[in-house]
């Protein structure tokens, strides 16, 4: 089976022993153990685009996101970076480095604040509104400044 940091083989003839397995199996402390020996060894398969929107951005094989082409306005440079990891929250420095624009400076203005929301640690989400412009707007908008150029 496939898990996020790779592919997990449990061997068992009867559904019992598969119970009796999983249920000694710390996955967690495993995870970390290959993680902490091997790091940047693991070699991961990225994530993939959500569909429609593979032509805006693509996942590195460590999980971050690059944007294919740069929305000009920072508002939308940092919606289409939020709905690419969404449902996932985001800090700052990662909006930072995929798009070149400080959120504080955008994300709580009047005309774009429906849009953006905070988690209790600080790190910026899409909105359900801001979902739907991204998909509605943002992403036809850039679809076509790619066609025209």
């Amino acid at each position: 089976m496939k898990t996020r940091i790779g592919e997990l083989t449990l061997h068992f003839d009867k559904v019992e022993e598969l119970q009796a397995t999983i249920g000694t199996l710390e996955i967690d402390a495993v995870g970390r153990a290959i993680v902490d020996k091997l790091g940047d060894m693991i070699v991961s398969e990225p994530r993939e685009p959500k569909l429609g929107a593979e032509f805006a951005y693509k996942f590195t094989p460590q999980g971050k996101v690059e944007l294919n082409r740069v929305p000009s306005s920072a508002p939308t440079a940092i919606g289409l970076l939020l709905y690419a990891y969404d449902p996932e929250p985001v800090d700052s420095e990662e909006v930072f480095r995929a798009t070149g624009v400080k959120s504080a400076n955008y994300v709580t203005q009047i005309g774009y604040k429906k849009y953006f929301d905070k988690t209790p640690d600080g790190k910026l989400i899409l909105t359900h509104p801001g979902r739907i412009w991204v998909q509605d707007e943002v992403l036809p908008g850039l679809k076509k400044s790619i066609v025209a150029t």
